[in-house]
């Protein structure tokens, strides 16, 4: 989290909060928000697993869409809009397998926890997670 903070703040981004590591032993970040962070920069190109969110404005929705399909990976997307159009465009374009549009990440065990492309292959949680074990068969039979 320290390098993709660094990287992001040589781009020209501003830390707005957090940004720090928490102690000396253990692996704790301050949850972490960027300001205005260049496309170039680690955090938007790497699949960072930390408490840090980076933020870049869009002018259309048309940009944001590309920007979020851009690289490999697609666990989850967020979005955050007043038009129910837009939500609708975003749900159907964003390639992610868990899309929340105006809230925060609510998973439960009865919805799917997956990822698209280099984010993961399937789900857990679910009835989707089952899958995984069933072996489907076709068998066909008819009186001679």
């Amino acid at each position: 989290m320290g390098e993709l903070t660094a990287d992001a703040v040589r781009n020209g981004a501003l830390v707005a909060a957090g940004g720090l590591r928490i102690g000396e032993i253990g692996n704790f970040w301050e949850p972490t928000v960027l300001m205005d962070v260049d496309s170039r920069a680690r955090v938007f190109n790497d699949e960072p697993f930390g408490p840090i969110v980076a933020i870049r404005k869009f002018n259309r929705l048309e940009e944001a869409i590309l920007e979020a399909n851009r690289l490999p990976y697609g666990l989850a997307g967020y979005a955050f809009t007043r038009s129910l159009q837009n939500a609708h465009v975003l749900s159907r374009r964003v390639e992610v397998g868990m899309l929340w549009i105006n809230q925060p990440a609510a998973t439960w065990p009865e919805l799917p926890f997956g990822g698209l492309k280099d984010s993961g292959y399937g789900s857990e949680g679910g009835p989707e997670a089952m899958e995984a074990y069933l072996s489907t068969r076709h068998i066909s039979i008819m009186n001679a």
